[in-house]
């Protein structure tokens, strides 16, 4: 009876650290070391596990582009489809996950499929920002997937593509690119099709919106059409 009471509580002394030390592993994926997620598996957790905040190990590794990892947890059990609509292409593309767009693409995401909301595409995310040239990456491989470079917001819509009080304008990919991409973004866009000529809701074309943005005389000129020099 008395030898048995150092082990007891040697257990009880155990159970913390390996608490502890797990959710040191789960706060280290959350801050970006997703290859962690191997060790975290091999420490006897689910591949379905989530954080407190109930975000799952596949949306993290997702969250920060990490393919190898996803391949990881999907080979031990996770799903997919736990990646919900906040984790989708969509979300990939905004963030200039290129590699990670591919892989979805692959396993079946729709690369024309509009948010319910504001009608935006994957190809409108990945053109939501100035930041280009990883989101360059995102636009080619879109293009190359069958992207439709035409397909216009819903007028109006509140879109979380910027910070705040920002809506909709029912524009193209390449009004977008007028306003924020660089000439390469632009020109992916036209040789993949897209009309120099659409309007967004106020009758606005892709000029319009470089004009607005005070964009250099390049891309001003890029955009010309109709007769129109710049």
């Amino acid at each position: 009876m008395c030898s048995s009471e150092p082990v007891a509580r040697a257990k009880t002394s155990e159970r913390p650290y390996h608490i502890n030390m797990s959710k040191e592993l789960l706060d280290r994926i959350r801050d970006g070391r997703t290859d962690l997620v191997v060790d975290y598996i091999a420490a006897g957790h689910a591949a379905t596990s989530a954080d407190d905040d109930g975000v799952a190990l596949l949306q993290w590794c997702s969250y920060y582009g990490d393919v190898s990892a996803m391949k990881f947890l999907l080979e031990h059990g996770a799903s997919l489809a736990s990646l919900g609509r906040y984790y989708e292409l969509s979300t990939a593309a905004f963030h200039g996950h290129s590699r990670l767009c591919e892989f979805l693409i692959e396993q079946g995401s729709d690369v024309n499929k509009p948010q319910q909301d504001t009608g935006e595409t994957p190809l409108h995310a990945a053109i939501a920002t100035a930041n280009r040239q990883n989101h360059d990456a995102v636009v080619k491989v879109l293009l190359a997937k069958g992207a439709n470079p035409n397909c216009a917001t819903f007028p109006s819509a509140e879109t979380d593509h910027f910070m705040r009080d920002c809506r909709t304008k029912g524009e193209t990919p390449l009004h977008r690119a007028a306003a924020f991409g660089t000439e390469a973004t632009i020109q992916m866009l036209l040789d993949a099709g897209a009309r120099v000529d659409a309007k967004d809701m106020n009758g606005d074309t892709a000029l319009s919106w470089a004009s607005w943005y005070l964009r250099p005389r390049p891309i001003l000129r890029m955009l010309c059409y109709g007769g129109i020099r710049a």
